[in-house]
């Protein structure tokens, strides 16, 4: 039987490493697709194997450039069985200090550069094909100051959860990995200070990518699948966990020994 084939857009971004080990590893055929040549001919470097994991330069958010990335899969590989769409982008800012170019960006980066890679993509696909793009929680709680990411996200998976309806039609799977913040080095490297408990590890999402893009996944179309390790909201209103610095649920006082007065 013929490997499975899959496009990879913004292989070079956090996940992309560990998302093409992953699905290299079990012997599907992969294209890798990025923006930046410097950066995409190091990861080839590292993890190219000529017939089962290329490259090309292309940037999806173009129509034209999406289209040839796809056609290039198919050229290469002789069948396209899906897309893996890592492309993303990310701001902070409080609202009167973010300039509407920056919602556009955003917008473009992280919705918009789905829908034209999709686009480029479907008319490859038949029955069993796979779609999987990522979320975030702050699309169903936004935060402050990140009001411009968390749009363009919710814009995301509102549109999955509606393509799905059309493609499933012709036996395509649409689902979406909602996930918080990947526990990388660079991450590290730029937040010295943070609590990283609260992160997911790029092996963990990339498992779900796995089983999205496989057999195990055929009763899934439209998901939005959290992967969110030990993420969680807080609130100075809901308190700590019980046991934790504060009274268990209902009692008036703290567990002895846990935070009142020795």
């Amino acid at each position: 039987m013929t490997a499975p084939a899959f496009l990879i857009t913004g292989a070079t971004g956090q996940l992309g490493a560990t998302v093409v080990e992953q699905l290299a590893g079990r012997g599907d055929r992969l294209l890798l697709v990025a923006r930046d040549k410097d950066r995409l001919a190091d990861l080839e470097a590292e993890l190219g194997v000529e017939g089962k994991v290329e490259t090309v330069v292309a940037d999806v958010s173009d129509p034209e450039d999406a289209r040839r990335a796809a056609g290039e899969a198919v050229s290469r590989f002789g069948r396209l069985d899906g897309l893996v769409h890592l492309v993303g982008g990310f701001h902070a800012g409080p609202l009167f200090l973010t300039a509407p170019d920056v919602y556009e960006r955003m917008l473009r980066d992280n919705f918009l550069s789905a829908v034209t890679a999709t686009q480029g993509v479907l008319p490859h696909l038949g029955e069993g094909g796979r779609l999987v793009y990522f979320g975030t929680p702050l699309a169903d709680v936004p935060l402050p100051g990140l009001s411009a990411y968390a749009a363009a996200k919710a814009a995301l998976v509102t549109w999955v959860q509606s393509i799905a309806h059309e493609v499933k039609r012709k036996g395509v799977h649409a689902n979406a990995i909602v996930m918080t913040m990947a526990d990388t080095p660079a991450k590290r490297r730029e937040r010295p200070q943070m609590n990283f408990d609260h992160t997911v590890s790029p092996e963990l999402v990339a498992r779900v990518v796995g089983f999205l893009t496989s057999s195990a996944s055929d009763g899934l179309y439209g998901c939005a699948v959290p992967v969110l390790g030990r993420f969680e909201f807080s609130s100075e209103l809901g308190g700590p966990p019980p046991g934790v610095g504060g009274p268990p649920p209902g009692v008036g006082g703290p567990p002895p020994g846990v935070g009142g007065p020795r």
